[in-house]
């Protein structure tokens, strides 16, 4: 089982996953009203994967995605102000990205999508994912429908 929160050196911060999607409003949300009491910052991480027939410059995707990354969280520091926000494109799989960028993190946050695989499914695949590979808790957001908030401790049952 992993300590419940990183005590590793630098500024505390909480890790969401972005990807336009009205669940990841909700994680971005519940990161901002987590990382206040915690005088944590918020990083928010849009990962995409570039097609493997891509017809255009991996830069122009990129871009494209920083955009929309932008304006995915740009109502989120006008209503928490002592929040500091950082935001970052990074290309490759969500899983091994969002891993990667929650390191050092108290703990990365994603919204749960309910689209593709079964309906009954709790957990989408890039959760079920962060619990084998992240290095810090995971913290899943259900839809707005769903107000209880369940965060999932890796290596353990939650």
């Amino acid at each position: 089982m992993r300590a419940p929160e990183h005590t590793a050196p630098g500024p505390a911060h909480l890790v969401v996953g972005v990807d336009g999607s009205e669940s990841s409003q909700q994680a971005l949300g519940f990161a901002f009203e987590e990382a206040g009491p915690r005088q944590a910052s918020v990083h928010a991480v849009w990962v995409w994967q570039r097609p493997l027939l891509g017809l255009g410059r991996a830069e122009a995707g990129a871009d494209e995605r920083a955009r929309i990354l932008s304006e995915s969280v740009a109502r989120w520091p006008g209503r928490y102000p002592d929040v500091k926000l950082t935001q970052e494109v990074r290309q490759g799989h969500p899983v091994e990205e969002l891993a990667r960028a929650s390191s050092t993190a108290l703990a990365v946050v994603v919204g749960r999508r309910g689209r593709g695989g079964y309906t009954g499914m709790r957990l989408g695949s890039v959760v079920h994912g962060l619990l084998h590979r992240g290095e810090c808790p995971v913290i899943t957001v259900p839809g707005s429908a769903v107000r209880e908030l369940w965060p999932v401790c890796p290596g353990g049952s939650g």
